[in-house]
Parts: C-alpha cells; structure tokens; sequence
C-alpha cells in the first residue's frame, strides 16, 4: 500500500523534515505557487522522494483545473492531489506547512501508521469499533473532543453542539481527521474573540469516535488522511473563500454515505504554530460560507443516487450545485475540468 502527503506552501516548509523521518517511505507532492519562495526549492530538493511543483511545471502538466483554480491560493493544492493519485497512492495525507507532528519519536514513527490503520491499509480486515458521535441537531462539532471545546471552522454558527455517543462496531472509515492542538483550525469570529490555545484533548478524542455518516461534520485539509476513491470529492474549489475545504468536507461526507464509510476524529495529533494571518480577511472570506453551509447540506441530503461509484456522484453533484443561488459558478467549472482530470489520472 502506497501513501502519499500533499501540501502547498508560499514558505519554506521545513517542517517536511520531520514528516520525512517519520514516513521514510512516504511520497511528498508539493504545489508551490506564485509567492513561494526559491529557498522552498531548495529545501524540498533536499528532501528525499518529495516533489515540488513550480507554477511552470504545474502548467506543464496540462491539467484542464489549472487554470481555473488560479494562482495565490491554497487551491493549488489540487494539483499536489492529482499528482499523488497519478503516483499510486492508496492513502493521502494533506496538511499545511504550520502543521507539526508531535507525540511521536524514532525513525517510521506511528504518525503515518495511524491513518493507514483506520483507513485499513494495514490489515484488509481492519474495521472500527467504538464510539460512534451524532447529534439530535443532525451536526457533530470535532471541537468538542478539544480540550476546552472550540468550535471547529466551518460548523454552523447557529447549531449547538450536542453529541451523543453509541457503540458501533465494524465501521469503514474513508476519512480521518487527527485533532490539532495549539492553534486550532477555528473561525475568525472565535479567534477575534478568545483566541484559545488548545494543549489536550478529551479521553474521546485521544481513543478516536467516528461520525455516524447521516450526521454532518466538518473536516479541513490539515492532518486529514483519506483513502483513493474519495480523491474525486475531495476538490478545493475556488470561489469559496475559507470554504473551499469544508465544502468539499460536506461533498465527501455525502458520497461516504452512499459507500457505508465514516469519518474518524483522533489521533494523530499536530501542533499548530498559525501563520500570519489578516484576521479581518479571513473573517470577509467566511461569511457567505457561514450564511450557507446549512444549506449546502440540506441540498445533498436531497439526492436520491443509485449505486454510482465516487467520481460518478461527485460529477453529479457538481453539475446540480449551481442551482443553488449562493454557489460561485467558478466552483463548478473548475470542479468539473477536475473531475476530467482526475478521471485521467486514476
């Protein structure tokens, strides 16, 4: 079984060297963009078995999304996915350049080996059993596993949580998010407001639970692993401001559903020390994805699909989304010239 970690970066990503320590055998793919540096190069040049794409080469490759998606934007992240498809990979691991492994020493440490267990690369016959998280609200928040509980990016803002928990035995996971501590991936309005410095998790969270796949939740593009056949989903689409990857989260969630798979919230764990950030920004780039998260999802509930395999269902979703007043029509065309891509590489 092959993995594969993927990331874009406008800085030197140094940190590679200690994912490179603790996957030796694990293939890098980096998108590098417009503003990324020349010491970028030459640092991941000095990495083993790791792949920096410079806007020339990604270009170079042809891809109908490339351009579509554009330049300056963590977008380009897209690119390092196909690549890592194109390669073989079975698992993919993403995860941004302020993300830093922690828990873990020695060479083939167990970071890598988390996710390629719960995703059941390790053992054909891996299945979960434990603790499966819903909600009467029909949401599940990953930040109540934090210790003090902070609502996750992305969660609807007028959803409280309240998670109940139930036994479940023999659950696929096609998705796994390991919880971040530090600087946790939450909202502009929380982070303006509280700023909260996360240093433990709950006992939940340091076991892992999966989400029962009719409850929505959320998950980003930071320690997130998962498995081949949802690479089509999980498309970054330009358009979306700071939704572009918890849309594609929803998306996922709805073709996991109709594949009986789970999303998974534990371990592994990274430290997040943020990069600099224009707290006003980000909070412009989030509000029409607050205003209509809740919508999106009550969209996907409303298909009816029959059997049709990951690429398929994301191709149908995307070409029903612009019915929605609120989606960019730019989400959909690159969506869909991805798709097309992704169709090659597989």
């Amino acid at each position: 079984m092959k993995t594969a970690l993927i990331t874009t970066t406008v800085n030197v990503p140094t940190v590679l060297a200690l994912y490179r320590k603790l996957g030796p055998d694990v293939a890098f793919f980096v998108a590098a963009d417009e503003k990324t540096p020349l010491a970028a190069y030459e640092f991941c040049a000095s990495i083993p078995n790791c792949e920096i794409y410079s806007p020339d080469r990604q270009r170079d490759l042809g891809y109908a999304c490339s351009e579509l998606i554009g330049w300056n934007c963590v977008e380009r992240r897209n690119i390092a996915l196909l690549e890592a498809v194109k390669w073989g990979a079975d698992v993919i691991a993403t995860i941004d350049d302020d993300n830093t492994p922690c828990g873990h020493s020695g060479v083939g440490g167990p970071y890598f080996w988390f996710f390629q267990r719960v995703l059941n690369t390790i053992s054909e016959t891996y299945r979960f059993d434990g603790l499966k998280a819903s909600s009467p609200t029909g949401w599940f928040d990953p930040g109540a596993l934090l210790v003090p509980q902070t609502k996750h990016r992305g969660f609807p803002i007028s959803v409280p949580s309240r998670p109940v928990f139930e036994p479940v035995i023999d659950a696929k996971i096609g998705v796994a998010q390991g919880l971040c501590l530090g600087d946790p991936d939450i909202d502009a309005v929380t982070r303006i407001a509280t700023a909260p410095i996360i240093h433990s998790v709950s006992e939940l969270g340091r076991a892992g639970i999966v989400v029962d796949n009719k409850t929505w939740t959320v998950f980003n593009t930071q320690n997130t692993a998962f498995i081949r056949e949802l690479a089509p989903a999980m498309f970054q689409m330009p358009g979306t401001g700071r939704y572009s990857d918890i849309y594609a989260s929803l998306i996922t969630q709805r073709v996991m559903r109709e594949r009986g798979l789970y999303a998974h919230f534990g371990q592994p764990f990274i430290w997040q020390q943020r990069n600099e950030h224009n707290l006003l920004r980000d909070l412009r780039q989030e509000i029409d994805g607050m205003a209509n998260i809740e919508r999106l999802a009550v969209y996907l509930d409303g298909y009816d699909f029959d059997g049709e395999k990951p690429l398929a269902l994301a191709r149908i979703i995307y070409d029903n989304l612009p019915d929605l007043d609120f989606w960019p029509k730019i989400a959909s065309e690159a969506a869909l010239a991805f798709l097309d891509d992704m169709e090659a590489v597989l």
